[in-house]
C-alpha cells in the first residue's frame, strides 16, 4: 500500500543507546527495513544468541511487525529463530539468531543481521465448529502441492 508521505504511518524509534542504528530500508519499496547489530558478538556452532539493537520501538496504531532473516546472513546457515513483536511491547529490540553454519558466526557492530517486516494487526472471532467446508487441497500439506510429488 502506498501512502502519501504526510499519510504515512510512523515507526516510533526510541535509542536506548545512543550509537544505536535505527532501521533503515536498503532501496525504496523494500519490503523490510534492516536491523543493526548493536555490538560484537561471536555465536558459536549450534548456539543461539538475542543479539541486541538498542533501540525500542512504538508501531503505529494496529499495526506490529515480524523480524525475518536477511539473506546474506542465512546464506551462511544463521538465520532467525524468533520473531514477533506485537504492537504494544515497549522493551528493547533483539534479534534471536541461530547458528547452524558448522562454525562459528561473528557479528560485527552495526552489520545488518534481521530484517523488520512491518504488519497489520488482525482481529479475528475464534469460533470452534463441528465440521471444516472441503477444498480441492483438503489437508494435504508439506510438500503436497510442490514439483517433487512422485507419480504413480
Amino acid at each position: 500500500m502506498l501512502y502519501h508521505p504526510l499519510a504515512m504511518p510512523k515507526l516510533k524509534v526510541l535509542k536506548l543507546d545512543p550509537t544505536a542504528h535505527p532501521p533503515e530500508r536498503a532501496n525504496p519499496g523494500d519490503l523490510g527495513y534492516d536491523l543493526f547489530a548493536l555490538e560484537h558478538s561471536v555465536i558459536a556452532e549450534g548456539e543461539t544468541k538475542a543479539l541486541r539493537t538498542g533501540l525500542a520501538f512504538q508501531f503505529p496504531d494496529g499495526f506490529g511487525a515480524i523480524i525475518k532473516d536477511r539473506s546474506s546472513v542465512a546464506v551462511k546457515g544463521v538465520t532467525v529463530s524468533a520473531g514477533v513483536i506485537d504492537n504494544g511491547y515497549r522493551g528493547e529490540i533483539k534479534v534471536a539468531l541461530f547458528n547452524h553454519s558448522g562454525g562459528k558466526f561473528t557479528v560485527e557492530r552495526d552489520m545488518k543481521i534481521a530484517q523488520l517486516i512491518p504488519t497489520p494487526v488482525t482481529d479475528w472471532r475464534v469460533t470452534v465448529v463441528e465440521r471444516l467446508n472441503d477444498t480441492e487441497r483438503g489437508e494435504g500439506g508439506f510438500g503436497s502441492s510442490g514439483s517433487h510429488k512422485q507419480k504413480s
